[in-house]
């Protein structure tokens, strides 16, 4: 140590430039820091978030949290295991041990549940709990003049979302408090029954004409172009003239049993994503995480600019 003191005065020169270099450097790579409102601490926490919209608790907790928790729990180091499940939609947290290769066990869990028997239309969303995952950005969108919040949603998703969705350091956007118009299907007990039409049976009609599906492929210019097949409903009238049972007139003669003959049919406009009210007015609230090797001061003013 004593050396090394010796040294640094003996070549003052040599000293001053190596700490004007430390100096330097120092001051070039304050502007790379990475700011966090947290420290970035990975907990061996992982969430499994699964929407079946229309289903009940007792379906959701059979048909999508029971087998969510068998491949879940089938994965290494689980040291405990909850869900919840409620009116469409069921939730899965397991915590691993400490110390856990937090992205292998990411991989595992989604491994496993592509893999399990999960209802058509059921898409998990598998997260790892992370202390600075929270949103670095909320504000609240409110609709102007004769605008209506259903076009407020429509412009913001394509025009605000995107925008925000590209910004370097945005792990994911989020929209939410919007609503849409979806068919409400008012059955009549007393018209089925006399039509002898079953709910189910309806249901499965409804269903089963309501699909887009591949029918094949096309020869086109010496190449094949696949095809699909669309039956969307697109209208009210498209429901109430769906066929969806058969019974006979005072002739004898069959006649079809229309979806407008046993149930009422019309448009209403459905919360899909929550409720978001800013002074008291309904709104659109929007979130914006960023990725977890972002900057959040920097994420957070790009996102606004």
């Amino acid at each position: 140590m004593f050396f090394l003191t010796k040294l640094a005065v003996a070549r003052r020169s040599v000293t001053i430039l190596i700490a004007l270099a430390v100096f330097g450097g120092g001051v070039a790579s304050w502007g790379n820091l990475k700011q966090e409102l947290l420290p970035n601490i990975d907990f061996p926490i992982v969430t499994v978030i699964a929407p079946y919209p229309g289903a009940g608790t007792a379906d959701v907790a059979e048909q999508v949290a029971s087998p969510i928790e068998a491949a879940v729990a089938a994965v290494p180091g689980v040291e405990s295991l909850r869900s919840v499940s409620t009116t469409g939609l069921g939730f899965v947290s397991a915590e691993f041990a400490y110390g856990s290769d937090v992205k292998e066990i990411l991989r595992l869990v989604e491994a496993g549940i592509n893999s399990a028997n999960l209802p058509d239309g059921v898409t998990p969303v598998v997260r790892n709990f992370n202390i600075n995952s929270a949103a670095v950005v909320i504000a609240t969108l409110s609709p102007k003049g004769d605008t209506t919040l259903t076009e407020l949603a429509e412009l913001a998703e394509a025009e605000l979302m995107p925008s925000l969705r590209g910004v370097a350091g945005v792990s994911s956007a989020d929209l939410s408090g919007g609503s849409e118009q979806q068919a409400m299907i008012m059955m009549d007990a007393a018209k089925l029954a006399s039509a002898r039409i079953s709910v189910s049976q309806v249901q499965g009609i409804i269903q089963g004409n309501n699909l887009t599906f591949p029918a094949g492929q096309l020869p086109v210019g010496g190449a094949l172009v696949p095809v699909s097949a669309t039956g969307r409903f697109t209208s009210i009238e498209q429901l109430q003239q769906l066929v969806v049972g058969g019974s006979v007139d005072a002739t004898g003669q069959p006649v079809p049993v229309f979806l407008g003959q046993v149930a009422t049919v019309s448009l209403a406009e459905v919360r899909t994503t929550g409720w978001s009210e800013t002074n008291g007015e309904p709104g659109l609230a929007l979130s914006v995480s960023k990725s977890a090797e972002a900057n959040t001061v920097t994420t957070a003013e790009e996102s606004i600019a």
